[in-house]
Formats: C-alpha cells, sequence, structure tokens
C-alpha cells in the first residue's frame, strides 16, 4: 500500500513540475537534449517513412516472386490486392493496406527459417513438409532466388516496423 502510494505521489510531483516548470526555473522538456533528439528523429523518421513507404511494395512484391512457394504466396497476394486497389481507386495508400498483417506473417516466417536453419537433425517426415511449403537452409551452394527471398524477408520486416516505430515516435511527441 505504501509503496503504491509513493508511486502516485511521485507521478503527481512529475506532473506538477512538468506543468509548472517555469515557476520553479526549470527549462521544458522541448529545449533540452531530449526534446532535440525527438525533433532529429522525428525530421529522420518522416524521410524514413517516405521511403518505406516507396521502397516497401517493391520489397513486398520481390518477396512475394523470388522464390515462388507457399511461405512467399501470402506476399504476392497481398501485392496484387494493393496493386488492384490502387488501380480501381487511384489511392496510392491502398498499397498499405495489408501490411499489419504481413508484419506478424513475416515475424512468423523468419522464425521457421530461422528454425529449420538450426543444426537439428529432422525426420524425413518434416523435411517433407519444410520443402513443400517452400523452407529452405541457407548455404554456400544456395541458389540466389533463396538468397533474395530471405534478405527481402528480413528487409521487409525491418521496414515495416521502423515505419510503425517512427508512427509512434511522432504520436509519443504530439500527445506529450
Amino acid at each position: 500500500m505504501i509503496y503504491f502510494l509513493v508511486t502516485q505521489l511521485l507521478v503527481l510531483v512529475v506532473a506538477l513540475l512538468d506543468i509548472h516548470g517555469n515557476i520553479f526555473g526549470l527549462v521544458p522538456w522541448r529545449y533540452t537534449c531530449w526534446g532535440h533528439f525527438l525533433t532529429v528523429v522525428e525530421q529522420l523518421g518522416s524521410h524514413l517513412k517516405v521511403a518505406s513507404c516507396l521502397l516497401l511494395p517493391a520489397i513486398q512484391l520481390v518477396m512475394g516472386i523470388s522464390h515462388p512457394s507457399w511461405i512467399s504466396l501470402p506476399f504476392f497476394i497481398g501485392s496484387c490486392i494493393g496493386l488492384v486497389d490502387w488501380f480501381l481507386t487511384s489511392n496510392f495508400l491502398r498499397l498499405f493496406r495489408l501490411w499489419k498483417a504481413l508484419q506478424f506473417y513475416a515475424c512468423f516466417s523468419i522464425f521457421m527459417l530461422y528454425m529449420y536453419q538450426l543444426p537439428i537433425e529432422f525426420s524425413s517426415m518434416l523435411q517433407w513438409i519444410a520443402n513443400f511449403v517452400g523452407l529452405f537452409k541457407i548455404c554456400s551452394t544456395s541458389e540466389w532466388t533463396e538468397i533474395c527471398s530471405s534478405i527481402s524477408l528480413v528487409l521487409f520486416y525491418i521496414m515495416v516496423c521502423t515505419s510503425f516505430i517512427t508512427i509512434g515516435l511522432i504520436l509519443f511527441k504530439d500527445f506529450s
């Protein structure tokens, strides 16, 4: 009970200092190093967001067609749906329609590819299933399509996460 009360009092003190900081001679957070860092991140984030918006549909399409398999089929379907929506409505934002779902699917795909790379001896049935869905081991004899598919998968995931983080930082700055 005491810890809860102390935490609430500390939150109250911090909130009062933030609201009435000028009275006590404190500098608002917008003019501190943290405030400058957030503005730099916001400016850099807006450029990253624009670059992501322009490059992500292409990377998504490369992911879907570079190594045709069941595991890359959702990326191809997502690209097709986004392109058809864009052509029908002339709205560029329709390209980004399925990115949240594809982000979770990309995470799952990266996890499955990583698990398949581990030096574990799989049964012949599991190897057959993995080959059927499109999992592959990356080695020195890998085809360029497999390498391109895995690189574009990781790039897609990183760029989607970056665009969501950038949007989150911009929203955080707007609310504070």
